[in-house]
């Protein structure tokens, strides 16, 4: 057997493994903010709990998440706020890994089970969940899911993917895309549709193609996880979803002017493609998409006033600093 054919057989084994194997769910935390200030025996109220699911090739100890963290818990009150990052396997390369392989509906349901579980979570009296990257869409997935029982107030999501992606990383421009770029798309396209992906490549869990109608239907009908949490499509309808989703205070997305890792970069604020449109390049904005609008929720929070679309210019993917952070979303939405 040659080298490639060991690494591939050998990335195939590690994937059975974490399929056959529960969802190890743990937090990270920074300092004392969580473990002894707010232990089993502890009285003091928590004002705030705030969690973060990492987007795909990172960790939930990662520094800049860390420093986010931080800088959260002095801006709110280190001695009544609670931070804490999500942590899937029992090590850094287990986490990592989280991002690439898994069941993603499975991560989902215990994270909600590790919230559940966790005693400064359950006595807050606001929680807040953030997202980064695709941790955006996973994390509405899991208000959707344990939300309203969790108390969650405040949803906010960086570069997320909530309509999905219709391309590779620095593929999505279909005016200029290459051969290679066309190819590795197909590519992506017809995987995502197979029965051992889609229950293992975390992405081609949310990878949706509209180029044709009958791509678009292929998505629908196999894709196991997005057309779920979006409501999309008549047999993926649950009420529940709406229900939880429009029970949040605030659901705010911010999209990256510069964004080339996610196409199209306005899926961070639910804008999608035309399906079978002659026209790639024009964005349907999540208002007129009339499959998930009402579906979902969008319009009631809309109604109120409780969602907002942020752009953050001229930034690439993920790019900011925890300064911007603390003004933008900190003192904005949780102070």
């Amino acid at each position: 057997m040659g080298r490639l054919a060991r690494a591939f057989a050998s990335a195939i084994a590690l994937i059975h493994d974490k399929r056959a194997s529960s969802v190890q769910v743990g937090f990270v935390s920074v300092g004392t903010s969580c473990e002894e200030r707010f232990d089993d025996s502890s009285t003091t109220r928590v004002e705030n709990a705030i969690v973060f699911w990492h987007g795909m090739g990172d960790v939930g100890d990662a520094s800049g998440t860390l420093a986010v963290m931080d800088a959260a818990v002095k801006t709110l009150g280190s001695e009544t706020t609670c931070a804490r990052s999500l942590r899937f396997g029992a090590s850094a390369r287990a986490d990592r890994m989280s991002g690439y392989t898994g069941d993603v509906d499975a991560q989902v349901g215990a994270a909600c089970d590790a919230m559940r579980a966790d005693d400064a979570i359950g006595r807050a009296r606001s929680v807040h969940v953030v997202g980064f990257s695709q941790g955006g869409q996973f994390m509405r997935a899991l208000v959707q899911r344990c939300g309203r029982e969790l108390g969650v107030r405040t949803l906010v999501t960086l570069g997320g993917q909530h309509m999905g992606v219709d391309a590779v990383p620095g593929c999505g421009d279909p005016e200029r895309a290459s051969m290679a770029c066309q190819a590795m798309n197909d590519a992506a396209s017809y995987a995502s549709a197979s029965a051992w992906a889609r229950r293992t490549v975390v992405q081609a869990q949310y990878f949706r193609d509209t180029s044709t109608h009958a791509r678009y239907n292929r998505y629908l009908a196999t894709n196991e996880f997005l057309p779920r949490i979006n409501n999309e499509g008549q047999a993926n309808e649950n009420a529940r979803n709406r229900e939880a989703l429009t029970s949040l205070e605030r659901f705010v997305m911010f999209m990256f002017e510069e964004d080339d890792m996610v196409s199209p970069k306005e899926s961070s604020w639910f804008g999608s493609r035309v399906v079978a449109g002659a026209n790639r390049t024009k964005i349907i904005p999540y208002y007129e998409n009339e499959s998930i609008y009402a579906a979902l929720g969008l319009d009631a929070l809309d109604r109120d006033n409780r969602i907002e679309m942020r752009l953050i210019p001229g930034a690439q993917h993920m790019q900011f600093t925890v300064d911007w952070f603390v003004s933008e979303i900190v003192k904005k939405y949780w102070l």
